[in-house]
Formats: C-alpha cells, structure tokens, sequence
C-alpha cells in the first residue's frame, strides 16, 4: 500500500510538472508586440499588451480557450492578417513558446520570447 502511494503522488507531480503554466508577457518577435498570458481554473487566454504597430489593438484577445489535455497545450489563436482563429498546440521550450498552427494538411510554427 505505501508503495502504491508513493507511486501515485510521484505520477501526479509529474504530470503537474509537465503541465507548467503558460502565464506570462510573451514577444512575438513582431514589431516589439508583446502578448500577456494569463491562466485562470486551468483555461489559457492570452491578450495584446504593447506594440510598435499602430494597427495592433491592445487589450485584444488572441489566444483563448487553450488547455491542457493529453500532454499538450491545445487551443486557439487569432491570425490578425487573416481575421481568422486557427487551432493551435502550444509548447513552452524553457525561454521559447512554440506555437503550431495546422490548417488541412499544412502547419506552421512561430516562435515567441518570453520577457
């Protein structure tokens, strides 16, 4: 029976660790936007902070709706060239938040810098 709960709080602390938090101020690499990620009861959402493009609309939501499921971040973000919300799978890569978009049978990746 102890071995069995040693296992069990074992299991779970890995899964927490592997579940880290997105949460955060992210820069898209993108004419010094930065994006402010936040958690709330285990949902992601992420909204435009600051930028240097005059077109950006800050306060506006560009990521929603991502959790955790199956080892995986997944959800949606918004493609403002397109007007679109695509799904997406999100990575964080210690400093870096991988980002892949996949739309039929192509995909994309876009990397951003946490600050």
């Amino acid at each position: 029976m102890k071995k069995l709960a040693i296992l069990t709080l074992v299991l779970f602390t890995t899964i927490s660790m592997n579940a880290q938090s997105l949460a955060g101020i992210w820069n898209t690499g993108e004419e010094n936007t930065k994006i402010e990620i936040t958690e709330d009861n285990g949902v992601v959402s992420g909204k435009i902070l600051s930028s240097d493009n005059a077109k950006a609309k800050i306060g506006k939501q560009i990521i929603k709706d991502v959790k955790f499921s199956n080892g995986e971040w997944k959800g949606q973000l918004y493609a403002a060239k397109k007007g679109k919300w695509y799904d997406a799978v999100l990575k964080e890569n210690g400093s870096q938040l991988d980002i892949t978009i996949k739309v039929g049978w192509m995909s994309k990746t876009i990397t951003w810098k946490k600050e």
